[in-house]
């Protein structure tokens, strides 16, 4: 029998276990890095990324549209209040030195 080590893949959680042949101890335990695991950990790593930067550009979008409903409420707003005061004369206000 060789010396490398034996790896074994759990069904139902896919996580891999590393063991030593000769003594059945356990080495390492590997977690899949994502749920649809390929087997390989690099290729794994790279969907990782690749779904992250996806998730984030969704967040980004949502965040713009937020602001940009933010942004029309404010413009309705202030146009609504411009157009009250569109037919009020200006008055100057009182200053405090005017008072002596």
């Amino acid at each position: 029998m060789s010396d490398e080590p034996l790896s074994v893949v759990c069904p139902g959680c896919k996580v891999t276990l590393i063991v030593e042949r000769e003594t059945g101890k356990v080495l390492e335990v590997r977690k899949p890095i994502i749920e649809e695991s390929t087997g390989d950990r690099f290729e794994d790593a790279r969907r990782k990324v690749l779904e992250s930067n996806e998730r984030a550009q969704k967040a980004f979008e949502k965040a713009r549209e937020r602001e940009k409903e933010k942004l029309a409420k404010l413009d309705k707003l202030f146009e609504e209040k411009r157009d009250k005061l569109k037919d009020k004369p200006i008055e100057r206000p009182d200053r405090p030195f005017d008072f002596d």
